[in-house]
């Protein structure tokens, strides 16, 4: 028996990832109040009861939907099929009329649920419980339809099929366990070990390596044997160059897309950024983590999922991680660029916002090449 306890401190940035990889449905839970149309993206809502048949699901407080049931004491619960995605989008953002074009049902006590979705389910508020930033409620059902569809799930920040995103899942993993070089750079992989820590089969790792092999994160031996690829300042370059280029392509073709909800996460996540450089040595992790999740959220403006899981891929880390010591990295990554990018779109001045991300490819660039060589030409 293993009595020993290594883990991070649980903050809310860690625990967000934890939570993240519990597979869940996606649902909309939606009321009606004073003639009013409310609907919001939930994922945390569970069965609770067979006899009587309740419901229970978490909504934040700050969501005006949260206000709306509490005040019309009935919700809804649309469980999103999984070519429903887009909806999990839609009503995953704040304000505007959320029902406009949308193809719905009214049910018991005028409660609007979704066409299309796996199953429709209409409750009574019974009970309520408040949570840190959630109210819980506690539902008595007073409807419920099913149909037959394959329902959407919800893995790791990412929406997709069930059996998809168990398969993506493992993909992250390893890809995750490559870049942070838990994999030795130089040395094979052992497949079998891997898969037991990622939790998957060796079948699913061997996928997952053929698919990293063409994003050149891998390389396979004429033994068919994987192997990390090592990163040189030439990689890094051309990765810096083709960040650059999603970008800039998204602020000059989508700008008029960005809505006060990504204005706000990207000054959210500027904020964190900041304290996290001015905290501690070992803040590089969440010093990264947050910075993609900043550029994603950039590029997320675009409205293609598919950009965005090609964004992701595009990552710098591990030369940063590799060739940067414990005590240098705060004054070396400077988060300058993020504060100018983001006072510039929030002035609604694109070309600003461009030039500041042309003038940081570079500087990261000349960075990576410097660092890179210090260790030896290769991470």
């Amino acid at each position: 028996m293993n009595t020993t306890d290594d883990s991070p401190e649980v903050t809310p940035e860690y625990f967000r990832g934890v939570a993240g990889h519990f597979a869940s449905g996606v649902t909309v839970i939606s009321t009606v109040d004073d003639g009013a149309l409310y609907g919001t993206t939930a994922s945390a809502v569970s069965s609770l009861s067979l006899e009587p048949p309740m419901m229970l699901m978490c909504l934040n407080t700050s969501s005006t939907t949260h206000d709306a049931v509490m005040r019309a004491g009935v919700f809804g619960i649309s469980i999103l099929a999984a070519d429903q995605g887009g909806l999990a989008y839609h009503f995953g953002k704040r304000g505007g009329d959320k029902f406009a074009g949308i193809d719905y049902t009214v049910r018991a006590a005028g409660v609007p649920v979704l066409d299309g979705a796996v199953a429709r389910i209409v409750c009574e508020v019974a009970g309520t419980i408040r949570g840190g930033t959630h109210t819980v409620f506690l539902g008595r059902v007073l409807q419920a339809s099913t149909s037959a569809k394959e329902p959407l799930a919800y893995y790791r920040g990412k929406l997709g099929r069930l059996a998809d995103s168990a398969e993506r899942g493992i993909y992250e993993e390893v890809r995750t366990a490559v870049i942070a070089r838990r994999t030795p750079l130089g040395e094979p992989i052992d497949v079998d070990a891997l898969a037991r820590t990622v939790g998957g089969d060796p079948g699913q790792v061997v996928n997952a390596l053929i698919k990293l092999s063409l994003e050149d994160v891998v390389e396979r031996d004429e033994r068919g044997e994987f192997r990390p690829k090592p990163i040189t300042a030439a990689s890094v370059e051309e990765t810096y160059e083709a960040r650059l280029s999603i970008e800039i392509g998204v602020l000059e073709t989508r700008f008029s897309h960005l809505d006060d909800t990504t204005r706000t996460r990207l000054v959210d996540i500027a904020d964190q950024i900041a304290k996290v450089r001015a905290g501690d040595a070992d803040g590089l992790e969440e010093y990264l983590r947050l910075n993609v999740d900043y550029h994603v959220a950039l590029v997320g403006i675009s409205g293609s999922e598919q950009l965005v899981e090609t964004f992701r891929r595009l990552s710098a880390g591990t030369s940063w991680r590799q060739a940067l010591t414990r005590d240098e990295w705060a004054q070396e990554l400077d988060n300058g660029h993020i504060s100018v990018i983001t006072d510039a779109l929030l002035r609604d001045d694109v070309e600003a916002a461009k030039a500041e991300l042309r003038r940081h490819a570079e500087y990261a660039k000349q960075l990576a090449r410097r660092v890179i060589e210090r260790a030896g030409g290769a991470v």
